[in-house]
């Protein structure tokens, strides 16, 4: 008589059911539509309130979790050209992950039938492909387009690099978030732009939110690599950055180092040189390191459109002044990357908005809006049509009108641009 019952390695479905135990269901991946569908069932009740979202919620199929959306902020369900290839895409892009962006539309309109059928989910491929400089990949996408549509494809945009060179402004680098480790990816731009000895750039610091230690230090090393290379590099709104550096210098060695060296880097960008000898005596000091040597890069020359030199009383424009000028032209314009809640644009908006009905934007220059600043457009969007006045957004590129139109703005808000 055997005392032990003879054992299997596997247990059959139907045996795990007799146990009580019912197996294991697979995970259920939920995209950025049935999120946005469940967002707008839950629109009548109360919304959690908004947390900002991190890098990890915006990895993998589950882009982001709407919930956690203000209540204010309503989200489209369906408009015309989106698919949850396109939605995905336009998120994964708005969070910065601009690499992951592009694959996601690749293969979706290789295997994905709505997504093949989707025509703005090509046509933001095709900038995506334009931002990247990626021209054999935006040939054969245009060849494959008008097998699919029956229709002439976009074409390749020849003036936008020689444009950028006539204004003399080269490449366009935006530091967005957190200066940390994670960062590497958007200094990028400006390590190529180094290792192609591009004799200018622009560089924008306004949306820095914060910094660590090595992400200072990677930035500090970086300015200093241009610095060295007389590299033309014009440092856009450091203002925040500036004044938490300061911060964290006045702890003195507690501060970090990456912190001095970030503020010595600026010092010499700025040409301030009394700040730097000052600074670079108190680093010595406090981390007994010989003191840094004063060679600040050439001064960066405004430039006309045309490529000339700009008179100097006219090169530098005060503050209220160009804000100023911004309101009262006809058509407000915007440019860079628009993160978080993005006060300055929206105050311009305000304003532009109070002195007119029809109130038209121009977003051809626009890098990138991620979704905190998209779902804050929206709101003051319908806040100025509740106003009785028309909004009109000019020239969005495809796969930041992707993003608007799923957070929920109208198509009708959008013209194209007459060249």
């Amino acid at each position: 008589m055997a005392i032990f019952g003879k054992t299997s390695a596997r247990k059959s479905p139907a045996a795990k059911a007799s146990s009580g135990t019912p197996p294991p269901k697979p995970p259920h991946v939920v995209s950025a539509r049935e999120l946005a569908a469940q967002a707008a069932s839950r629109k009548a009740g109360k919304s959690p309130a908004f947390e900002p979202l991190g890098e990890s919620s915006l990895r993998g199929a589950s882009i982001i979790d709407w919930s956690t959306a203000p209540a204010a902020i309503e989200v489209a369900q369906a408009n015309p050209g989106l698919c949850e290839v396109l939605e995905n895409a336009a998120l994964l892009y708005a969070s910065g992950q601009e690499r992951a962006a592009r694959p996601v539309l690749e293969q979706g309109i290789q295997a994905d039938p709505e997504a093949r059928q989707s025509a703005l989910a090509w046509l933001a491929l095709f900038d995506l492909l334009q931002r990247e400089n990626d021209r054999a990949a935006f040939d054969q996408l245009a060849m494959n387009y008008v097998l699919q549509f029956e229709s002439s494809a976009p074409s390749w945009d020849v003036r936008a690099q020689p444009q950028a060179d006539a204004r003399g402004q080269g490449g366009y680098i935006a530091i967005t978030g957190k200066l940390s480790s994670g960062s590497g990816a958007q200094l990028d731009g400006l390590r190529r732009a180094l290792e192609k000895c591009v004799p200018r750039a622009r560089i924008d610091l306004a949306s820095i939110t914060g910094f660590d230690d090595e992400g200072a230090r990677m930035l500090a090393h970086e300015l200093a690599r241009a610095r060295r290379q007389r590299m033309e590099l014009a440092i856009q709104r450091p203002e925040k950055l500036v004044a938490a550096l300061e911060a964290a210098v006045a702890k003195g060695k507690d501060g970090g180092e990456g912190a001095w060296l970030l503020s010595l880097e600026l010092k010499q960008w700025h040409h301030d040189q009394a700040g730097f000898d000052d600074r670079a005596v108190e680093y010595a000091v406090a981390f007994e390191l010989s003191p840094p040597s004063w060679e600040p890069p050439p001064r960066v020359q405004q430039r006309s459109a045309g490529g000339g030199p700009v008179p100097e009383a006219a090169s530098a424009p005060p503050a209220a002044e160009t804000s100023e000028a911004a309101v009262d032209a006809e058509t407000l314009v915007w440019e860079g990357a628009m993160v978080g809640a993005a006060p300055m644009y929206l105050a311009q908006l305000d304003q532009f908005a109070a002195q007119r009905d029809i109130v038209t934007i121009e977003m051809s220059a626009v890098a990138r809006i991620d979704f905190v600043c998209a779902g804050t457009l929206l709101n003051s969007i319908l806040r100025i049509e509740g106003q009785h006045k028309a909004v009109q957004i000019v020239g969005a590129t495809p796969i930041v009108r992707a993003l608007l139109l799923l957070i929920g703005i109208s198509p009708r808000h959008f013209l194209k641009k007459v060249e």
